[in-house]
């Protein structure tokens, strides 16, 4: 199954069984081969209105749900997910939590779960409502039976799309399942980010790199351009997990000029963004104070100085070719290079600025997903 493929509902049948003596009842079926789950959504009896979602229950319990309703019945793709379509954001992803409050994977924004049904979803309790309308009208049974849908009858037609990541929540009181367009994303149910597994494997394939290449080059010129990638692409991939948890942030009141300012913070330079995150929410890429179960992890002041040196060689090995400019001695405050002179990284230097910016990654991780918990 590859990305953008359409991936057909499971194999089963929603029946309205008409009774002249006790009405209208529902009947589901399900099909071999495939995963088939179905949960149950309450439709108002004008078939205007979505009411609530009806949660399972078991043999001898009956549902509660708003009443007078008409039941309706969503059924999971063949890989037991369900398509969904944030509310806020209106990007599209696939999860197996579809009950209850839930979090977009893409803008961190919470809602009711029924905010987040898709189109083609509701198009389905569309043809679900109207089959039970028919066999109340016409007084006979009616079907839906999703093997029977055909391109020309396409209010019937429920599929999903695949995305390019799945994932399952590492934590263990969740573990539920989604499928997002782009690597980093939240928990529908929980919340959390699946961000730290993905960075922190980065970061280990970096400093195996990095031994590779200090062991097995000796050419200078070939490990320096080694070098000057990975101080490059350190700071390209904090910025991008940065501008991920910046999404959960911008969840939180504030006035207008402070959500600006936020949506445009550089975290290309992390240490006039770490002033800012102190200022407006107490959180520091520097230090993490420590909870009951993530200890307490700092950098050090004595490694400020060098991170403001490494961001600026970064910026003239992007910007200038690595060559010393004016701008570069005033805010860098590098004594060993002068005006014109062609900056070298060395090997010591690389696997120093990739270990604490992983420290800093961590550091704004836990302060985000757990610096606000009481």
């Amino acid at each position: 199954m590859e990305f953008g493929d359409k991936i057909g509902a499971a194999p089963g049948k929603v029946e309205y069984l008409y009774s002249p003596s006790k009405g209208i009842a529902a009947q589901i079926s399900g099909s071999s081969p495939g995963i088939f789950a179905m949960y149950m959504v309450a439709v108002s009896m004008d078939g205007r209105r979505l009411l609530d979602e009806i949660p399972a229950t078991g043999i001898g319990t009956t549902a509660v749900y708003p009443q007078p309703s008409v039941v309706t019945y969503i059924q999971c793709d063949e890989f037991g997910m369900w398509g969904r379509n944030c509310p806020a954001c209106q990007k599209y992803f696939r999860t197996n939590h579809i009950i209850g409050g839930t979090c977009c994977p893409y803008c961190a924004a919470w809602a009711p779960g029924l905010a987040f049904m898709s189109k083609d979803q509701r198009k389905y309790i569309t043809a679900c409502y109207d089959a039970f309308a028919r066999a109340l009208r016409e007084k006979k049974d009616a079907t839906v039976e999703v093997a029977n849908i055909t391109d020309r009858n396409p209010a019937w037609h429920y599929s999903e799309l695949k995305q390019q990541l799945h994932f399952e929540c590492s934590h263990v009181d969740c573990r539920a399942q989604t499928d997002i367009l782009g690597d980093y994303g939240y928990c529908p149910r929980c919340g959390r980010t699946n961000a730290r597994k993905l960075f922190l494997e980065r970061i280990e394939k970096m400093l195996i790199r990095w031994e590779d290449v200090d062991n097995t080059i000796a050419d200078r010129r070939d490990r320096s351009e080694v070098w000057d990638d990975m101080t490059k692409n350190i700071v390209g991939d904090f910025e991008y997990l940065a501008k991920h948890l910046r999404k959960k942030l911008l969840h939180f009141p504030m006035t207008p000029n402070r959500l600006k300012r936020l949506e445009e913070l550089n975290f290309q330079q992390p240490l006039p963004a770490n002033e800012s995150l102190l200022q407006w929410f107490d959180i520091s890429l520097l230090t993490w104070p420590g909870s009951g179960e993530i200890p307490k992890r700092i950098v050090p002041d004595s490694d400020v100085p060098f991170i403001k040196k490494m961001v600026q060689r970064r910026h003239i090995l992007i910007h200038n070719g690595g060559v010393v400019d004016q701008d570069y001695l005033s805010f860098s405050a590098d004594t060993q290079v002068v005006l014109g002179e062609r900056v070298r990284i060395r090997s010591n230097e690389a696997k120093r600025f990739i270990e604490i910016v992983r420290t800093m990654a961590e550091n704004l991780m836990d302060n985000v997903e757990h610096g606000f918990e009481e």
